[in-house]
């Protein structure tokens, strides 16, 4: 058994080099990103319409399958239908128009934060502890939709620096993750040489 746990672990920290590549890459994406944001978001706006169908038809699955347990479960329902129903809005809109996926995101968060407002209410009507920070998460969601609809080249500018910073973190993380992978390496080649 000892040693199928050493041979996986010596598999698996073998090929470490490739975590640091893939960071490298995320923090290449997340430099170009920066520097063709017109690029970045018409990528992105892609992205939001996968994320919007994905999204609803597991949120409405979820609701309909848990109708007789959850008690909120029609907000679930409408957050579903409502992403599918921007999923099909934003197909409709040729990717040249960013300015209106812009609002329509700014919506979305609006929405997403109004419906974290209405189930806090029903984790704290329900004696769940920490209902506060749901609540705290859906007025400030729904103070920065105000901000994303009301300046939509704030919205861009936002939505592209956002994007950028998670390529540019998720990199280094991955940079780490791998030297690190290397270190347990060549410490079991050590292991395997005594």
């Amino acid at each position: 058994m000892k040693n199928d746990f050493f041979y996986s672990v010596k598999q698996r920290v073998k090929y470490w080099w490739i975590s640091p590549i893939i960071g490298v890459i995320a923090i290449l994406l997340g430099i170009w990103c920066i520097a063709n944001p017109a690029g970045a978001l018409t990528i992105l706006g892609a992205f939001f319409v996968a994320g919007f169908l994905v999204s609803g038809l597991f949120e409405i699955v979820y609701a309909l399958s848990n109708k007789n347990i959850l008690k909120g479960w029609g907000w679930t329902l409408a957050s579903g239908i409502i992403d599918i129903l921007f999923a099909i809005l934003l197909l409709a809109i040729p990717l040249g128009t960013i300015t209106i996926l812009l609002f329509l995101v700014g919506f979305w968060v609006m929405f997403q934060s109004i419906w974290a407002i209405g189930m806090s209410i029903d984790l704290q009507r329900s004696g769940i502890k920490g209902w506060g920070w749901t609540l705290a998460f859906g007025i400030l969601g729904l103070i920065l939709s105000f901000i994303l609809v009301t300046n939509p080249v704030f919205a861009a500018e936002f939505i592209i620096y956002l994007m950028a910073f998670a390529l540019f973190f998720y990199g280094a993380m991955r940079i780490y993750f791998g030297f690190k992978m290397r270190s347990v390496h060549k410490d079991i080649e050590k292991m395997e040489d005594k």
